[in-house]
This record gives C-alpha cells, sequence and structure tokens, in this order.
C-alpha cells in the first residue's frame, strides 16, 4: 500500500526512559505525552512507559487525560492546562491532578469542587516563564490561601525553564534560585508537599541542580536532543518514511512540481514519493531537503506538494517501491537535530505535524 508511514520504535523509546532515569537518579519521571506524544501516539507510549515503572505523566488537554484514563493507564496524571468549573469531576477520582496556576483557581476549587476527598493539585509558580502560573511575587500569598483550605492538597510545587537549552545559562540559574526560594517556602508552609519539578529534558541533560525529586522529560523521552546536537544516550522513537510510487525521466529545461521552482539542467531519473505536507512534511525542504533511500542521500527537487515529494535520483538504483526516509535514521542528515539547525526550526515542530493519516507501525523489537 502507497501510505506515508512512521515506524515507532518502542525498544528505543525504554533505552530513552532508562537512561533519564539514570541521569535524574531517584527523581520520580512524569512523561510528557501531550499532543498525541508529540506525534507518536499516546496510547501506546504510554503504556510503554508505564511497563518500564514510570510514575505518571503530563497532558495539556483535559481530553488527553481522559483519554489515557480509558486506555487504561493507572499512573497519576498531571493536567497542566487550566482549571474548567464544568470538568472538576475529572480530578474526583485523584488520579488526575491539576494545576493550580492563579488564585482565581483556588476560588473555583472552593466554590465548585464537590469531591469526598481534598483535591490533589501541583501548584505552578511562574518563575519567569512568563506565561501560566502564579506570579513569583505572589507565591506567599497563595500558600497562605492554600493553607487555610480544607478542599486542596498540594501534591507538587513546579515551574518552569524558559531557557534551559540555551548555552548561555544566566536566566536559566536565575530562574532556578527563585524556585529554590519558592521551594523552602512551601517546605516551611505546606511540609506534606511530597514533590517539586522544574527540569525539562533540556535541564535534566545539563543542569543536574534542577532535578530535585521530580522531573519532566518531553521530547528527549522520543530520542530528540533540545541542546541542537544529538546526545550518545537518546536514541529516534519516530522514523518518518514514505514509498516511490513512480520514476521517471525528464528531459534538460524541463520543470518539477508547482511554480517551476526546479528546472533540470540535464536529462535525470526522478523519483515521486507518497507524502506531502499533508503528512507532516514541512514546505521548507522544497528543493533544499533530501531523503536517505537504501542508505544514500538523495536531494528533493522541486516544491513539497500536499501529497507528493520529488528527489532527483539519478545514479542510483531506485525502484517503485523502494523506502525514503525523512527523519529518524542513525544518519546525522535525517537527525532531527541537525534538521532543526539546518532550516531554524524546533525539532517540536517536525514530530507533532506529522498528520493521522500517517501510518503508525509499533515497532517492539
Amino acid at each position: 500500500m502507497f501510505q506515508p508511514e512512521a515506524n515507532i520504535y518502542l525498544n528505543h523509546l525504554r533505552e530513552n526512559y532508562y537512561n533519564l532515569q539514570s541521569i535524574t537518579g531517584n527523581a520520580k519521571v512524569m512523561g510528557v505525552v501531550k499532543a498525541n506524544a508529540y506525534g507518536h501516539g499516546a496510547i501506546p507510549i504510554s503504556k510503554v512507559l508505564s511497563s518500564c515503572g514510570i510514575y505518571g505523566f503530563c497532558v495539556a488537554l483535559s481530553s488527553e487525560a481522559e483519554e489515557l484514563i480509558r486506555s487504561g493507564i493507572q499512573e497519576p496524571i498531571l493536567h497542566l492546562g487550566r482549571i474548567d468549573k464544568n470538568n472538576l469531576e475529572l480530578y474526583h477520582s485523584g488520579q488526575v491532578h491539576c494545576t493550580t496556576n492563579s488564585l482565581d483557581d483556588l476560588e473555583i476549587l472552593e466554590q465548585f469542587y464537590s469531591g469526598n476527598k481534598p483535591i490533589k493539585t501541583h501548584l505552578k509558580i511562574d518563575t519567569g516563564m512568563g506565561r501560566m502560573g502564579v506570579r513569583f511575587d505572589d507565591s506567599e500569598d497563595i500558600i497562605k490561601s492554600i493553607c487555610r483550605s480544607s478542599k486542596i492538597r498540594v501534591e507538587a510545587v513546579y515551574s518552569h525553564f524558559s531557557t534551559a537549552e540555551e548555552r548561555d545559562t544566566e536566566y536559566r540559574d536565575w530562574q532556578l534560585g527563585r524556585f529554590q526560594d519558592v521551594v523552602k517556602l512551601a517546605n516551611d508552609n505546606l511540609p506534606e508537599t511530597k514533590y517539586f519539578h522544574i527540569a525539562n529534558s533540556a535541564s535534566i541533560l545539563k543542569c543536574p541542580n534542577s532535578h530535585f525529586n521530580m522531573v519532566r522529560p518531553g521530547i528527549s523521552l522520543y530520542g530528540v536532543s533540545p541542546l541542537g546536537v544529538q546526545h550518545e544516550k537518546l536514541k529516534p522513537v519516530m522514523q518518518m518514511k514514505a514509498k516511490v510510487i513512480m520514476t521517471k525521466r525528464i528531459k534538460s529545461g524541463e520543470s518539477v512540481g508547482y511554480n517551476r521552482i526546479y528546472i533540470s539542467e540535464q536529462d535525470e531519473n526522478i523519483a515521486l514519493l507518497q507524502a506531502g505536507y499533508a503528512d507532516g512534511i514541512p514546505v521548507i525542504l522544497s528543493n533544499s531537503g533530501s531523503v536517505e533511500i537504501k542508505g544514500a542521500h538523495y536531494p528533493i527537487v522541486g516544491k513539497v506538494s500536499m501529497d507528493l515529494v520529488a528527489v532527483r535520483c539519478t545514479g542510483g538504483n531506485i525502484a517503485e517501491g523502494d523506502e525514503a526516509i525523512f527523519w529518524g535514521s542513525d544518519h546525522g542528515n535525517t537527525r532531527l537535530e541537525y534538521l532543526a539547525k539546518k532550516y531554524n526550526k524546533i525539532p517540536y515542530e517536525f514530530l507533532t505535524g506529522v498528520s493521522n493519516r500517517v501510518k503508525r507501525n509499533l515497532i517492539n523489537e
């Protein structure tokens, strides 16, 4: 069948998890599986990580938490998003922990939460990211307010780095110092708080002081380093590929694809691949990127269209049915760290852009 496919190497996922766990020592791991596990498939990814002994999972949407529960996941799930007063029953069982992002959230919980036991929450403090979370200057006020509440139990306090992947660590270290102040404040006023977490993938790999007793790896679980260069202990979990559906000979002066951005300077062979931007192949690869076929690299020619990509394959023994790899092999040119740097993008865009019409093949070798 001619359909774009993504091989999902579950053995690589396990190796990545165990390697990250060895880096962080005894810290609990909350794996980030939002956005369909960064395009890999939230349910199979979560089930494999569950079998590895992971502590829990992070999601952005309440619907993502519900999906995991329906699939049989039993580990704790942290809902990173905003509390919705119309969906508080999500937290009744205690498996899904909400995030308290503001004093308004406390008021919602006090007014509308009707569970039989205190709700488990992770208090988020904005130490400098400038997005979700209680302002750092209001940390003491909200902690004192929580102390007076009978409906809330703070399971953890957390924050999020803005610049953890950058070489200049000044701002990261400033945020870390603020978070350490919050940790002390929580220990003094909320002694039953179990966990503290701020480390994402980048800070797991390069800032041991940020690990505390819980970490939140995301893209590193999927074998991609956010630091711009591949990491020796991370193996790509996704291999994005498509089959050659036709080869043809074109003459010098003929063009390929929309807008004639590629015009051949000689007689040559091209191969058409069954994949395009509707599948998650970025248009930025037009006339610039390359694919790997049978261990050799062939340049993409012409514009990436909705369903097709053309490559120049003169000199190669390329035939219908051969597989072309866009990213995810062991070779440098198809590593997402390389592609992200070359095109001034972030690797997350490649992974989360893989659409639902791409068949995911679970490889469990």
